[in-house]
């Protein structure tokens, strides 16, 4: 089919403005095909008379505009038919069975799907449907069977919709809405009354009265000033409103930051709740701080309480350590439940926080190595610079004196974190001590004692670790007795020749040959139950430990109600005798 203009049949009609005449002839040998054809047809887009192409532009803008819009808003009228200029659906299929849960007809492109997918590289499409804001405006809507809502929240830049049959339950809403709505009213009687003095001089009669109606929605602003609140957060406590069974991202100070400014006590409290579930190495630090902000000593307490028991198993190795206030990893270095291996794995775990302080920028737990090597190429003693004044509290509150082992010492001397004096004064005691039979000089047992710790898992029915003290050998013990939930952790001392002394040790260490020693010891299990930590202690206990069986041992220090995991410390120390 060909369109053709006649200048002959132009000349017999009658004019009529804004009209043009046309001919068509067929002409039988032409090599368009019925898809040609149809990509040279036009179309009407929507309803302001705008014609165009069939054929698939990926600059038509508007056209992909008016279909995301069409998705974002179709909820708000699911019944009405949408017309779109876009290429990529030239028409609507109403399918009910096809998607049942979508508010809008199925879109079914004419085009075949190796073009389809070819136009969908080429066109960058925006999609809001995982924004906090859509996830608040999509639940809203279905609770509420998309009915009109009563208020506007405009927080944070967004503009939240609200229904008043939720706002009871936040104590601010309510108050805005209340009062924003008091002063509306007050606006429009005010309105109302000059409307009438007016009316009344103007006609010399008496009052006209006038209906006065709320018109639009009301605007409640609220301000955040609290940089812990995020969209995210402001979303979910939101959506708790419309849906109590909502579950935030992650449960955290943002979210206890929006329940505070909503005033809405009972996700407070919930919130609480989980974050004292969920404290690990990961959200300790943010946890602590919310506490502290919020002055919840219950959470606070948690919070310590985990780092009393994993700051040098777990949170040693987790990137968060530099998040760790220094306040904070002083009460808990200074604290007596203080779960430690040695002596030295908790001057390590010290160091590495003070390697983050001074590399704030590394994003990754930093190797022994690394750290070890930052701190010897310094030329002057760290503690002794202004910077590290600060700091010499913190290795004040370290039993540096419990650690014993050769490579230990070599590696205190090269850090160059430690002053002269320091070095001094541990090495002094190491060698009067040696040389007196391991006397130790003890003024307080509980800030002198040398501690070792031992964990026991799920699979671990027993646990046992040998160490060597001034030449003196010992082997704490932990072991569960039978199939009952009953635990024994006493302490036996052993010959230096004794086949449970590792051979490297007995070779490498001296070793005493007094027959009795006398040795301060002091038990602590922690274990888990009944939802919190519990502490089981044995007291300090003074005893002399021979060579003979009989009073190799101590006595067994028994715990009923025990279950994995438990950590055991045996805090130790020579007194004079």
């Amino acid at each position: 089919m060909h369109i053709q203009w006649s200048p002959s049949t132009g000349k017999n009609m009658t004019f009529r403005p804004n009209t043009r005449s046309v001919m068509i002839t067929t002409q039988p040998n032409t090599t368009r095909n019925v898809s040609a054809r149809s990509l040279c047809q036009r179309t009407q887009a929507g309803h302001t008379n705008r014609w165009q192409l069939a054929g698939a532009l990926g600059s038509d803008l508007l056209g992909q505009a008016q279909i995301q819009r069409a998705e974002e808003f179709a909820n708000k009228s699911p019944e009405r038919k949408i017309k779109s200029a876009d290429p990529m659906a030239l028409h609507w299929h109403e399918d009910a069975t096809s998607c049942p849960q979508s508010p809008l007809p199925r879109l079914v492109h004419p085009l075949s799907a190796s073009r389809r997918t070819r136009l969908c590289k080429d066109v960058t499409w925006s999609s809001k449907l995982h924004t906090p804001e859509e996830r608040f405006h999509v639940l809203s809507r279905k609770v509420t069977n998309n009915s009109n809502p009563d208020a506007v929240l405009e927080c944070l830049g967004v503009r939240w919709e609200l229904h008043c049959a939720v706002l009871s339950s936040s104590d601010t809403l309510c108050e805005l809405y209340t009062s924003s709505k008091r002063q509306r009213d007050v606006q429009l009687h005010e309105r109302a009354v000059k409307a009438s003095r007016a009316s009344s001089s103007a006609h010399g009669k008496g009052l006209v009265y006038r209906n006065w109606h709320l018109s639009g929605l009301l605007i409640l602003r609220l301000p955040v000033k609290d940089a812990s609140i995020n969209k995210e957060a402001l979303s979910f406590a939101l959506r708790i409103l419309y849906d109590p069974e909502e579950r935030p991202d992650e449960w955290g100070e943002a979210v206890l930051s929006a329940a505070a400014l909503l005033g809405m006590s009972n996700l407070f409290q919930k919130c609480l709740k989980k974050m004292m579930a969920d404290i690990s190495s990961s959200n300790v630090c943010s946890f602590h701080q919310a506490s502290c902000k919020f002055k919840e000593t219950f959470l606070q307490r948690a919070c310590e309480r985990w780092l009393e028991l994993f700051f040098v198993t777990e949170l040693s190795s987790h990137i968060k350590l530099k998040d760790l206030p220094f306040d904070l990893l002083l009460k808990t270095l200074r604290s007596p439940r203080l779960f430690a291996p040695n002596e030295y794995e908790v001057l390590r775990v010290v160091l590495y926080w003070l390697y983050l302080q001074l590399n704030p920028l590394r994003q990754t737990p930093p190797a022994h190595s690394t750290v070890i090597t930052f701190f010897s190429r310094e030329t002057t003693v760290f503690l002794e610079l202004p910077q590290g004044q600060k700091y010499i509290t913190a290795f004040q509150a370290l039993r540096m004196h419990g650690i014993t082992e050769w490579q230990h010492l070599q590696e205190l001397k090269n850090i160059r974190v430690l002053p002269e004096s320091w070095l001094l004064n541990i090495l002094s005691n190491h060698y009067h001590t040696l040389y007196s039979g391991g006397d130790m000089i003890v003024t307080d047992f509980s800030k002198q004692a040398m501690r070792f710790g031992m964990m026991l898992n799920q699979e671990q029915e027993c646990c046992t670790q040998t160490i060597n003290l001034y030449g003196f050998y010992f082997i704490l013990q932990a072991a569960k007795m039978g199939q009952s939930n009953t635990y024994i952790f006493s302490i036996e001392r052993l010959r230096h020749w004794d086949p449970a002394v590792p051979q490297s040790s007995a070779v490498s260490h001296p070793y005493c040959m007094r027959a009795d020693r006398s040795v301060r010891f002091h038990i602590t299990v922690q274990s888990y139950a009944n939802g919190e930590w519990q502490e089981h202690s044995s007291g300090t206990v003074n005893q002399h430990f021979g060579l003979c069986k009989r009073l190799s041992r101590s006595k067994p220090f028994q715990i009923e109600g025990l279950s994995p995991p438990i950590l055991v410390t045996f805090a130790l120390a020579f007194p004079c005798c």
